[in-house]
């Protein structure tokens, strides 16, 4: 599934976490994540009907006081989290863009920030919720709109600041905005991290079948909410019907600072997007005798701008070489292999005037493993039938 964040009514932690409360997710789970971590708190959601339609509230409360936190401090508090390392490492992206907003706006180095209201449990929670929500989700891809640019003034523990706050306004940098005449705080600095780091890409509205509309209200009580749409790509023609020559853009890139599982949770990330069209990895030795590796994606070239993003997002990579090329495709089409009295997904295409059919691998290794069978038994009695 994809996801599209209709930022236009604003977006914040809460929301956002709320709206993926609304789409099914469990957040019980997710507390009880919390808790092994030693995070004592209580999420509570409920459902509330607002004129922007049914939608989710969250809220996150606790007991005991707690500290003001720096970086490292909620760093510790993601380490400690039963969850993926995809869903560990977005968090603490989120958590770093943050942070060196809240530097910048307040002028001093990242690690001397105290997080205050910004800081506090519940944003916490939302940070590391959200990214594992999304994962619940099996969110392949985050679009966003362009961000409302509201104006106004909010006070907060520094006294009275302009609206969009400094961190905010720091994070929507690089960003599509538009102008609209609220004077309240429509995107917080949660938020705008959020959609930094998240949102791979920015469209006027959701391209695609919509499976689902998750709607997150926040603590203000205004009438509409983030609305967030769960999105299946759009059925496809064929591009191979016909074969020839087509264009493709070829990403590169040399990679020698990752760790051998942080390349294999890259590869597979970047193989489950619909718009990479083929993902390559060859090990070798880099610069200082470092083992390093080439990383190839090939991608249409109107995915570019996505496959780039994803690429940057899952490597951190500081530079990616493209060059766009043709390449010869034989005419193929989707079909179906009789084997055994089971169908199996299968292409079949054209060489040298003959046609011939083979079968997906992943519907060759679904079949054998509910035999109880390896895949290259089931390939075999797949390539003798009729």
């Amino acid at each position: 599934m994809d996801l599209y964040l209709d930022c236009t009514r604003g977006i914040s932690g809460d929301m956002t976490l709320a709206a993926l409360s609304h789409l099914g997710v469990d957040l019980a789970r997710f507390g009880g994540i919390l808790a092994e971590a030693g995070v004592e708190c209580q999420i509570e959601t409920w459902a509330e009907n607002r004129a922007g339609g049914p939608g989710c509230r969250v809220e996150v409360t606790w007991g005991d006081p707690q500290p003001l936190r720096h970086p490292a401090d909620i760093a510790a508090v993601f380490q400690r989290l039963a969850v993926s390392p995809a869903v560990r490492e977005r968090a603490l992206s989120v958590l770093d863009a943050l942070t060196r907003a809240e530097a910048h706006a307040h002028q001093i180095p990242p690690e001397k920030v105290h997080f205050h209201e910004v800081g506090a449990i519940d944003t916490l929670v939302d940070i590391a919720g959200v990214c594992w929500a999304l994962e619940e989700l099996q969110a392949r891809s985050v679009t966003a709109s362009p961000l409302p640019w509201f104006s106004g003034v909010v006070e907060c523990a520094h006294g009275l600041i302009q609206l969009p706050a400094p961190a905010t306004a720091f994070l929507m940098r690089g960003k599509p905005v538009y102008p609209v005449p609220d004077r309240e705080e429509l995107v917080t600095p949660t938020g705008a991290a959020l959609v930094h780091v998240l949102a791979e890409s920015f469209d006027e509205g959701p391209a695609g079948c919509v499976h689902a509309l998750g709607t997150g209200y926040g603590s203000r009580p205004a009438t509409t909410g983030l609305r967030v749409w769960q999105l299946r790509p759009a059925a496809a023609q064929a591009p191979h019907a016909r074969g020839g020559l087509e264009l493709v853009t070829q990403l590169e890139t040399h990679l020698d600072h990752l760790t051998g599982e942080e390349i294999g949770s890259a590869l597979t990330a970047l193989a489950n997007l619909d718009e990479i069209l083929d993902v390559l990895w060859l090990s070798g030795t880099g610069k200082k005798n470092r083992p390093a590796g080439l990383l190839r994606v090939l991608c249409r070239p109107e995915d570019e701008d996505v496959a780039c993003r994803a690429v940057l997002r899952h490597t951190h990579s500081l530079g990616l070489r493209r060059q766009c090329l043709e390449r010869l495709v034989l005419p193929r089409n989707a079909a179906t292999l009789d084997c055994a009295g089971h169908k199996l997904a299968a292409k079949t295409y054209e060489l040298e005037g003959r046609r011939y059919i083979r079968a997906e691998a992943d519907a060759v290794s679904a079949k054998a493993a509910e035999r109880g069978l390896g895949a290259p038994a089931l390939r075999f009695d797949v390539e003798n039938c009729n």
